[in-house]
């Protein structure tokens, strides 16, 4: 495994001393259904799309779009499923969808479950899981290429003797292959994040459990080499992960201070550079970690200058970071009344730099339920 390259400073304070209130934002927020995890994409037209799930031996994946104020809603897949999930819209504005199958309504099975794959053509959703051997498919996300072939990161559980972070790939030919990186043994609490550069290799970033790193998995054609990003503490929690057209990797992430309490983190290195930037971002106060805690608490997207920007949430706050070349400008975008939020959000910008997000509300902890939200900011 090659050693961690020279780091930017990046001393887990709440700001840095670069961070000042973005005052320009305010924020329509909307109920859009029942549901929990969701995530958002946005296609050709700027119109969002969201799919989210509720997770039971009766449960469901549905996806809304949005139609002028309101939503249409459609079902993607019943039966019993787990998140998170993801959703990516390819060049061909087709919306792809990726998720955990448990594949017994009857209850849950540790040696079924596989990562499952769902496509919207011509207004119909077909979905089906990608079989592999063991329990695996969790912490799943999903990119298109330019050819519109799907892309999967996700993890084989040590939980169920897996063998940790998975790569899935649709060839040409429409068969799955999937293969193993090498991280080694990992839990399925911390999320992944993949992307594609723009020669068309994919990259991984996840939580390296056995030194508690931000690790970035790449894949070349000798297969793939893992790299430390950020060594400092716990870091690489729930991270998002995004390449822009110059090939320059931008990685949103925690750093866990508490069992309640993390740093918001930003790394990002130029295509050909040895060395990371690493810089703090923000601080959150009200996390819980674990099973029933967060799933992607972070979010990134870049605007049209190619600067960052990072949603993040825990269950009393969510808030919006964005870079604007000297130090990072924060909002609110809501704050938890009665229902805490379910650290997951899912940040897009459209074509004018407009933010979208989803997120949503916890109504039982019990049998995680919740209700699915979307804000839009507006200037």
């Amino acid at each position: 495994m090659p050693t961690p390259t020279a780091q930017a400073a990046a001393t887990p304070t709440p700001s840095d001393g670069q961070v000042a209130p973005a005052r320009d934002l305010t924020w329509m927020i909307q109920e859009v259904d029942r549901g929990v995890k969701p995530a958002l994409a946005l296609n050709s037209q700027g119109t969002p799309v969201i799919v989210y799930m509720l997770e039971s031996t009766s449960g469901f994946v549905k996806s809304a779009e949005r139609d002028g104020s309101g939503w249409d809603i459609a079902t993607v897949a019943s039966g019993y499923f787990y998140g998170p999930l993801d959703v990516a819209i390819g060049p061909d504005d087709v919306a792809h969808v990726s998720y955990h199958d448990h594949q017994d309504l009857r209850g849950f099975r540790p040696e079924k479950g596989d990562a499952a794959y769902a496509v919207l053509r011509n207004g119909d959703w077909t979905a089906k899981p990608i079989f592999d051997e063991g329990h695996d498919g969790w912490d799943n996300r999903i990119a298109i290429d330019a050819q519109g072939r799907p892309h999967i990161s996700a993890i084989d559980p040590v939980e169920f003797g897996g063998d940790g972070l998975e790569y899935y790939r649709l060839d040409p030919n429409g068969d799955w292959t999937v293969e193993q990186v090498g991280s080694g043994p990992l839990t399925y609490k911390y999320a992944t994040s993949i992307a594609i550069d723009p020669d068309g290799n994919p990259h991984i970033t996840y939580f390296g459990q056995d030194e508690s790193d931000l690790v970035l998995a790449s894949r070349g054609q000798d297969g793939w080499t893992l790299e430390r990003v950020d060594t400092e503490g716990e870091s690489g929690l729930f991270s998002s992960l995004v390449i822009d057209e110059a090939g320059r990797f931008h990685v949103s992430y925690l750093q866990r201070i508490s069992p309640s309490r993390a740093v918001v983190k930003y790394a990002t290195r130029a295509a050909g550079d040895a060395q990371w930037e690493l810089r703090t971002v923000d601080r959150l106060d009200a996390m819980r970690f674990g099973f029933t805690g967060a799933r992607n608490s972070t979010s990134l997207a870049l605007d049209g200058q190619g600067n960052p920007w990072i949603a993040f949430s825990d269950e009393a706050v969510m808030m919006l970071a964005r870079w604007d070349g000297t130090g990072w400008q924060t909002s609110t975008v809501a704050e938890a009344g009665a229902r805490p939020f379910g650290q997951q959000v899912s940040l897009k910008l459209d074509a004018s730099d407009v933010p979208h997000i989803a997120f949503f509300e916890v109504t039982n902890t019990r049998q995680l339920d919740g209700v699915v939200k979307y804000a839009l900011g507006q200037r």
